[in-house]
């Protein structure tokens, strides 16, 4: 496939498209504070040396803007996700508090899955390249760049009303208050990666995870697809279109490389007599990490009485490479203080290559003892972001201090992923011998698949303070407009082997076995197969306009109020496209239903009663939604990458209606001790969950998105830090810092048993089963919790820090309760991801003031990952336990 242009629609075109469309903890001064004082007898002058924690500044400016928030929230600073030694954003939010990591990219917040959070960069919407989640990947964002991360849990009018969960805003460094030249250099290792394992040539730019052609769909098969298709070509034609395609996957077993990293920062700023500042920040990172694993994948389960069986199941090794690159350019301008530019480039690349060789076993194979399969599977991704901010802020004094922010963001990103394979062998243990050849009644396919997402957004926020006596009111207003357009393609191309003869398939090598040797013999025969099917080929968009009031009163220095109401009108579409053309795939009738609409008022309430300056108890009342994706609306059928199962959407999918109660005290102790409790409460109206689609057939099971009667979600959060002063001096520089939530949530999935009036559920299933019948007696739990939902978390961190400050260690603990990834039919329980008990340590020494040693050690206790169901662990990965060293140096 080639790299298509970013998608542009001609100005007109896309009018006529789119009108379609109708915690952070703090770390305590525990270093001491030691006076060393002259003591000569004409002593002059007291000498006072104050040493502190290298991220008391840091997390002191973080606590300070938590306790200033008028809605709940939780913040984590650059030093204190260099503390934990994550390295990616993802990674470091598992640290806040009742929020768990999903697939090592997703954040699920208060047992909410990840389409009922949002993501915003610098606080304006950028597009995911994930083409199964709306919800940007946070594992694309190194911590170098990060300046802090902001979990917003009670919504204000400021924020976009998709809302339910949280808002994680990851704010990016900009201009340095000093200049800056930082040099870093990384080498790990995975205890996995000490075997060999499968892998394949690739192309000759994958070192920078760049396919170099390799993998593409070619020009002549392009040119096929454009012409009559590949169904019914000559042999001949056939032949040499087959032959195009990358035929090298050797899957022999190689050493593992080791994984290394580099990053680069240098900034500066230039100071004016007038008391302007322009500065600079450009920073760069790369890393080649590879991931070896053990997988087992169980797709297919019966019962017989009280018996379970598996009738399909997968498991063997698998190779993943992965290649994360960053850039950032970033400019900013002070003019006094009343007036600040900045411009942000960020370009973010994340490549994943993975290679599968496993024993398959099926119906037709599980019970014979001389006959197995073996399934070979490759997948090669490129997710790319590339985002411009140009953002301005402005206090006007002479105007009773207005204030105005404004701001725009271009944005695309890409998802391109080429040459991806499933190819099966048959394997025959007759007599102790095995023979292997490709198997005939399989198809080998190719996929190619391709997605790009481009949004613009921008908007202005006004602010104008009044002040009186002994209270003060800031009204705020704002509008903030959206456009996202998508384009995408997914292309399988079939090698029907069974028309090829049995002697030219025998062999254990892939490329052996189509060789060009083979494939130029006169007798060779192939049959090709185009499996694309209408919707693997769609555009859509959507537009969002928004505007919001509110007012923030202060009245004394005990209570402070915010209120306000956002307004959004929301319009979207999905078109399927015929596949390799641009005409509809959609009858006009079907057409005029794919459009989704609605605008609405979303009000929000918050109070916050300052007892006194450690102590502050704050309420949050708000109103929000949940809207279905762009994915979600359609009824093509993707790979969802946690389970591998199918999943498709409803045309008929509506929003879900959220309301959300949260309820915190807070005490911030002089010392720089923190206790806090808070309560959470959420209604939720029409939630969206996906079920499995009752299927007899074998292969991966069919999940639907749909629409559940109604659901509820109820917890607490507790986060301390607490130091080990108590114990004596000795132990002053020992600290603890943690956080639990404990929730439960109840889902309804259809509570209407009048068979007369069905519920919405029930309208999806059977829109999707293609069926009149009464359906909702395959749900095995009509109640259960919502997807994704863990009824506990446990994070917790043993610090130390030296009395010179020249070394520091952490220990890091998090673990999550079992959640449901598939709920359960036709009897089967709920399928559950189990606990992983994460277990890190960070030992950091710093040799001189500008230098940084710092050792990683994770998952020291190898803990698996695994989905269980009906007591069968249907999937299990290894995991590994990986070290690193890292050194970084300043200039």
């Amino acid at each position: 496939m080639f790299r298509k242009n970013k998608f542009q629609m001609p100005k007109t075109a896309r009018a006529v498209y789119l009108a379609l469309v109708a915690g952070g903890f703090s770390v305590n001064v525990f270093a001491a504070e030691s006076e060393q004082v002259d003591n000569q007898q004409n002593e002059e002058v007291e000498e006072v040396v104050v040493t502190g924690s290298r991220l008391q500044g840091s997390a002191q400016a973080v606590l300070d803007e938590r306790k200033e928030q008028a809605f709940v929230a939780d913040i984590l600073g650059s030093e204190q996700i260099s503390r934990t030694g994550d390295s990616d954003a993802a990674s470091a939010l598992r640290r806040v508090t009742g929020l768990t990591l999903v697939d090592g990219k997703f954040i699920y917040i208060r047992g909410l899955g990840e389409r009922y959070s949002a993501t915003q960069l610098d606080g304006m919407t950028v597009p995911s390249p994930d083409p199964t989640r709306t919800v940007l990947p946070l594992d694309l964002f190194p911590a170098g760049i990060i300046e802090s991360l902001s979990v917003q849990k009670a919504y204000s009018p400021e924020l976009p009303a998709h809302f339910a969960g949280g808002n994680v805003n990851i704010r990016i460094k900009s201009i340095p208050k000093e200049p800056v030249l930082r040099v870093g250099v990384e080498l790990g290792t995975n205890s996995n990666n000490s075997d060999t394992s499968p892998w394949y040539e690739g192309g000759d730019h994958d070192w920078y995870g760049r396919d170099d052609g390799t993998r593409e769909l070619p020009i002549a098969m392009q040119q096929a697809f454009a012409g009559d298709g590949i169904n019914q070509i000559p042999n001949e034609q056939a032949v040499a279109l087959f032959g195009s395609l990358n035929r090298n996957f050797e899957a022999n077993d190689e050493s593992i490389d080791p994984n290394v990293g580099m990053n680069f920062t240098f900034g500066n700023k230039l100071d004016f007599d007038n008391g302007s500042e322009l500065g600079f920040l450009a920073a760069f990172s790369y890393k080649n990490k590879w991931v070896v694993s053990e997988e087992r994948n169980v797709n297919n389960l019966s019962r017989s009485g009280d018996t379970v069986k598996i009738n399909e199941f997968s498991d063997g090794p698998s190779t993943e490479h992965n290649v994360k690159f960053s850039g950032m350019v970033n400019v900013g301008f002070n003019y006094d203080e009343n007036h600040k530019f900045e411009f942000n480039n960020i370009l973010l690349r994340d490549t994943r290559d993975r290679m599968r060789n496993r024993l398959l076993e099926s119906t037709n194979t599980i019970d014979e003892p001389d006959d197995e399969r073996r399934q070979l599977d490759v997948i090669y991704e490129e997710r790319e972001m590339i985002s411009h901010q140009l953002k301005g802020s402005h206090n006007f004094n002479d105007y009773n201090n207005l204030g105005i922010d404004w701001y725009y963001a271009d944005s695309n990103s890409e998802r391109f992923a080429p040459g991806g394979l499933d190819a099966f062998f048959r394997v025959n243990l007759e007599g102790g011998q095995r023979a292997e050849r490709i198997a005939s009644d399989v198809d080998t396919i190719y996929h190619f698949q391709n997605l790009e997402d481009q949004a613009e957004n921008y908007g202005v926020n006004f602010s104008l303070p009044f002040y009186f006596d002994n209270s003060s009111i800031e009204l705020k207003a704002g509008a903030d407009f959206i456009e996202k357009e998508r384009s995408a393609e997914n292309i399988d191309i079939a090698i029907q082997t069974f028309a090829i003869p049995s002697n030219y398939l025998q062999g254990s090598v892939y490329s052996d076995i189509f060789s060009n040797e083979n494939l130029l013999a006169e007798d060779y025969r192939v049959r090709l197969n185009d499996q694309t099917s209408g919707g693997d080929k769609y555009k859509a968009a959507t537009l969002v306009d928004s505007y919001y009031l509110m007012a923030n009163m202060d009245f004394g220095m005990a209570w402070r109020f915010t209120l306000g109401a956002r307004y959004e009108d929301f319009r979207q579409v999905s078109i399927p496209l015929q596949p390799h053309s641009e005409f509809f795939d959609a009858e006009k009738e079907e057409l005029e239903r794919l459009p989704f609409a609605e605008d609405k008022w979303y009000p929000s309430l918050a109070a916050t009663y300052v007892l006194d300056s450690t102590m502050q108890f704050r309420f949050n009342y708000s109103e929000t939604a949940i809207r279905p994706d762009l994915r979600d609306i359609s009824t093509s059928f993707y790979i969802d990458p946690l389970t591998e199962f199918l999943v498709r959407g409803s045309t008929s999918l509506q929003s879900a209606e959220v309301q959300n109660v949260d309820f915190r005290w807070e005490w911030y102790m002089e010392s720089g001790e923190n206790l806090s409790v808070a309560l959470f409460a959420k209604q939720i109206d029409r939630p969206i969950e996906m079920i499995e689609l009752p299927s007899a057939t074998e292969g991966a099971p069919q999940l639907l998105t749909a629409n559940a009667e109604d659901g509820d979600v109820i917890g607490m959060e507790v986060e301390f830090l607490k130091d080990f002063s108590f114990l004596g001096d000795d132990f002053a520089n020992y600290f603890m810092t943690g956080n639990f939530t404990i929730s439960d949530s109840e889902v309804n999935i259809c509570s209407d048993t009048n068979p007369d009036t069905p519920c919405l559920f029930e309208e999806q299933l059977k829109e999707a089963l293609n069926t009149s019948s009464n359906v909702t007696n395959v749900i095995t739990n009509n109640t259960r919790r919502l997807i994704g939902h863990s009824e506990w978390v446990v994070n917790m961190q043993f610090g130390w820090d030296s009395l010179n400050n020249e070394h520091s260690a952490t220990v890091v603990y998090n673990v999550f309760g079992p959640r449901i990834i598939v709920p359960g039919v036709g009897g089967f329980e709920d399928a559950e991801e189990q606990a992983f008990h994460s277990l890190d340590l960070v030992y950091t020494w710093y040799p001189t003031y500008d230098s940084t040693v710092k050792f990683k050690l994770k998952n020291i206790l190898n803990e698996e990952k695994t989905i269980e169901q009906e007591g069968i662990d249907i999937l299990r990965e290894t995991v590994g336990t990986e070290f690193s060293v890292q050194f970084t140096t300043d200039f």
